[in-house]
């Protein structure tokens, strides 16, 4: 896991030129070069020196990349590692790492346990892959990245029906067993869910635009009480829907 984590995260990183890793694309997100050095960090605080018990390398660069100290609005004028040594200091971390992995005896600790450390820094890794995916989208200019093209819609896919019910009933949600969920995904709980209808294919712009035509964010036949107290403390009607289709 950490192997495929760091190959999404090199070509996250390297299918782009400096000024694209050191730009912020949107105040929504960081830069990339922040993303690829605060994973670096976060391995090194909690592999190397929770885990290993090693000395730290660059104690002084703590700070930059705390998430916490630093919203992502800001982070750009914080004094980052540039590009060259953000890449060096990801590949010193990773090499001690997989060092350490082999001279480590997964048991004893909380953190060692089913190598629990190692799939929390795994799983962090692939949570930044996914924000840097999202920069990518915001970024300005040709896309730099290539996905494969999806297969054709059966032949039957314009037969189908606008919704189809979906039958209501009870399911577990969260879990009382993964190592690695998240706090808010713990206990495993049962929930009820009411049947409801879902639409068989996903709504486009121009649905979505047919739907702010016709009235649908000033109806309240088509919203949950909670949407519709939602919709008019947040003030959101025709006019600002519009604008951001």
């Amino acid at each position: 896991n950490l192997i495929a984590a760091r190959e999404r995260t090199a070509l996250l990183t390297g299918s782009v030129g400096e000024a694209d890793l050191i730009r912020q694309h949107s105040p929504l997100m960081s830069p990339l070069v922040w993303d690829l050095a605060h994973v670096a960090n976060q391995e090194e605080l909690w592999l190397l020196r929770e885990v290993g018990g090693r000395e730290p390398l660059h104690p002084e660069i703590d700070p930059l990349y705390d998430a916490f100290e630093h919203p992502r609005a800001e982070r750009p004028t914080l004094p980052l590692l540039p590009p060259a040594e953000a890449l060096a200091y990801a590949r010193d971390v990773r090499g001690r790492v997989l060092d350490l992995i082999e001279r480590t005896t997964f048991s004893g600790t909380r953190l060692l346990t089913g190598a629990f450390a190692f799939g929390m820094i795994a799983q962090h890794e692939q949570q930044h892959d996914e924000t840097m995916l999202i920069t990518h989208q915001l970024r300005r200019g040709a896309p730099v990245l290539r996905a494969e093209e999806p297969p054709p819609a059966p032949p039957d896919a314009f037969r189908l029906p606008a919704e189809v019910l979906v039958p209501g009933g009870p399911f577990t949600m969260g879990t009382s067993s993964e190592p690695w969920a998240l706090d808010n995904e713990r206990p495993a709980h049962t929930v009820d869910v009411p049947a409801f209808y879902l639409d068989t294919t996903p709504v486009t712009n121009a649905a979505y635009q047919q739907f702010i035509a016709d009235g649908g964010y000033d109806d309240p036949r088509w919203w949950s009480k909670a949407g519709w107290n939602h919709r008019q403390r947040a003030e959101i009607g025709r006019a600002s829907c519009r604008e951001r289709v």
